[in-house]
């Protein structure tokens, strides 16, 4: 859980820097790591905007090299809460009771670190290194394998019948 106090709060904007567990968002200790979360508060009546900025370590397999790596990850998300939260399915905009102390963050903080995660994960010392794009073939300056000298044979007789 990641909670945050909103009742002695008085209406208008305030800061908050929160460093909480990988565990308190339900995130693998193991992957994350360094979590911290700015948060920006924009309190009214009835209502509390909570934009946020969250940045943590992850521990990430290289898909190149199989090799473990940090990344940094960072994203930037905001949550609504209000009175007024309509009764369908968005994850932005969440229901504020007239009694709420607090606001509850974890789940889009936790979906926001894990979005931020990259689809390719690439190593630092992998991300230069050139791809090989041709196999099979002889490199260049060396001499092809006399082993396919008689498929070539068959490949130009089967030509020639043509």
């Amino acid at each position: 859980m990641l909670r945050v106090r909103i009742a002695p709060l008085p209406d208008g904007l305030h800061d908050e820097t929160l460093r909480p567990t990988a565990a308190d968002l339900g995130l693998d200790p193991d992957v994350f790591s360094g979590i911290e979360v700015d948060v920006h508060l924009d309190v009214a009546e009835r209502r509390v905007l909570v934009a946020y900025t969250a940045r943590a370590t992850a521990r990430l397999e290289c898909d190149r090299t199989l090799a473990m790596y940090d990344e940094p990850v960072e994203a930037a998300h905001a949550v609504l809460f209000t009175a007024d939260a309509p009764d369908d399915e968005d994850d932005d905009v969440q229901p504020l009771t007239d009694d709420a102390v607090e606001v509850d963050v974890a789940d889009p903080v936790r979906d926001t670190l894990l979005l931020a995660l990259p689809l390719r994960r690439v190593c630092p010392e992998a991300r230069d290194a050139e791809i090989p794009t041709a196999f099979g073939g002889p490199a260049e300056g060396e001499p092809a394998d006399d082993r396919w000298a008689a498929l070539e044979a068959l490949r130009a007789d089967d030509a020639d019948t043509d």
